[in-house]
């Protein structure tokens, strides 16, 4: 089974004020140390995003939004479009404590699923789960249609939800926790990294 791994960027950081993707987190940037582990598991790591030209320190391919909305939906199409594998792991780019048992305890649950994602007593993790390419045309026509939502999707495409793994934490801390705002940043980086 090939995959390769997408990073979403482009994301309007609203609630924090400024972009996240190139924040400073316990002295790197956040997407860097989102694309650091990634490639300890996936041999092609790309970056998903519209509004940036280039990440400082990065060798790393970047493409752009395949449609002009504003949702990690058109991130997902956009990282299977461009793939070329069976799937996509799809990460946001603002998860500082992602760890590689994480995602290959991911990677090796696959079995044939459209959709292989987390389940937390919070609910469902998409920016930390694998897509096939079944998911793209059902991506597309939602997208088409004007629905932006990811759960969305999972009405259309095969999915295997994982229950908790002792994988999914890390030093405490759920590998799915992300920053979304200034508060998470100053908390977060009392914690440590």
């Amino acid at each position: 089974m090939k995959v390769s791994c997408a990073i979403l960027a482009g994301g309007r950081s609203t609630r924090m004020g400024q972009d996240k993707a190139t924040l400073l987190f316990d002295g790197a940037m956040l997407t860097a140390r989102v694309y650091e582990t990634a490639r300890r598991v996936v041999e092609k790591v790309f970056i998903v995003s519209s509004q940036h030209r280039r990440f400082d320190g990065m060798d790393v391919p970047l493409v752009g939004d395949c449609l002009p909305f504003p949702s990690p939906l058109v991130g997902i199409a956009s990282a299977l479009m461009f793939a070329g594998t069976e799937y996509v792991f799809v990460l946001g780019c603002d998860m500082p404590y992602i760890r590689e048992e994480g995602l290959l305890c991911i990677v090796n649950k696959a079995g044939g699923e459209d959709v292989i994602i987390p389940r937390t007593p919070e609910g469902l993790e998409p920016l930390h789960a694998m897509y096939g390419r079944a998911c793209l045309a059902p991506a597309l026509y939602l997208l088409e249609h004007g629905r932006f939502r990811i759960m969305d999707l999972f009405a259309y495409v095969k999915v295997k939800e994982l229950a908790p793994d002792p994988s999914f934490r890390n030093r405490g801390l759920s590998v799915f926790t992300n920053i979304n705002n200034r508060g998470d940043l100053d908390r977060f980086a009392r914690h440590g990294a």
